[in-house]
């Protein structure tokens, strides 16, 4: 039996079996021109074990959790705050680790762009299965008492990786809870490289553009004239209009040597921008190096 082959790549099936057990025989097809044939003993097998051939392969998930541990819990949503907070049926409130999503319309702020997809993104989720699963952080609750996890669905998808690869959401690492952050850096510059959800319009703000009004999440872009430190921490002096801390909590996380690496270069600089009552106008706290890099290493080639 022929069947025309759609792309570039060669195209695998599977028979799952063992009551239900997700068992994956991966049987691959030998190419015949533009065609990919299936031997009739291939068929046969898969139809002996009494499931379909033709159910294709599952993507490979990104950001799984590690072969072998357990979740730490079992819950049901009860609704979706926004792109990043959950509430259960059993009361909590849960805020995924790992991601900051666009903030929705509070108070007299005007909502962010994406953050109604980002919620909707997050709802969709658990449309026909409100069931989830948690890995909670080494620090498990934030000041706000809310309960720190990452979020699996049924099916083993991580939640955060892939609104990151929707590019609905900016990866950022708050120690100790940095499990995953590699994963998530790669599924963001993914998003961000292709020009993904929010990437295709959001690009990092000149410090020099900051108007006084402006707080919150800000990704920036700066150029480092100063470094010092004291014993509060080392400060990055950014042309004078922003001071980037890395208080002493956070230092082991560093490698000083990169720290000061950075002076006279161009910077992309990720996290919660504030007013500054020092030298600059604004100050921004850093917590983990994936916070901070150099302008030619963020920007996509």
């Amino acid at each position: 039996m022929l069947f025309e082959k759609k792309d570039a790549f060669q195209r695998l099936f599977l028979c799952p079996w063992m009551d239900g057990i997700t068992q994956k025989a991966r049987i691959a097809l030998p190419q015949a021109g533009n065609t990919t044939q299936i031997t009739g003993t291939a068929m046969l097998l898969c139809l002996l074990l009494g499931q379909s051939l033709w159910q294709p392969v599952a993507a490979e998930i990104a950001c799984p959790l590690p072969e072998n541990h357990p979740y730490d819990d079992i819950a049901t949503v009860r609704y979706v705050h926004d792109g990043d907070t959950l509430h259960l049926q059993d009361g909590r409130k849960i805020r995924l680790i790992g991601i900051n999503t666009p903030e929705l319309a509070r108070d007299r702020q005007a909502a962010e762009p994406f953050s109604a997809a980002a919620k909707n993104a997050l709802k969709a989720f658990f449309k026909n299965d409100k069931q989830i699963f948690l890995l909670y952080g080494k620090e498990k609750q934030d000041h706000y008492k809310r309960t720190l996890a990452h979020v699996f669905s049924k099916n083993g998808s991580n939640i955060q990786a892939a609104l990151l690869n929707q590019g609905l959401a900016y990866a950022i690492t708050f120690p100790p809870n940095d499990r995953f952050t590699t994963c998530y850096q790669a599924q963001e510059k993914q998003a961000r490289c292709s020009k993904t959800g929010l990437w295709n319009t959001s690009r990092p703000i000149n410090i020099n553009r900051l108007k006084p009004e402006d707080t919150g999440f800000k990704l920036l872009s700066g150029k480092v004239s100063s470094i010092h430190s004291n014993n509060k921490g080392i400060w990055l002096n950014l042309e004078n209009r922003l001071t980037v801390g890395i208080r002493p909590p956070n230092l082991p996380f560093f490698s000083i040597d990169n720290v000061y690496k950075m002076l006279k270069q161009d910077i992309v600089v990720r996290g919660w921008l504030n007013k500054s009552k020092r030298d600059t106008p604004f100050y921004l706290r850093i917590r983990h190096p994936s916070a901070v890099q150099r302008a030619d290493t963020f920007y996509c080639h």
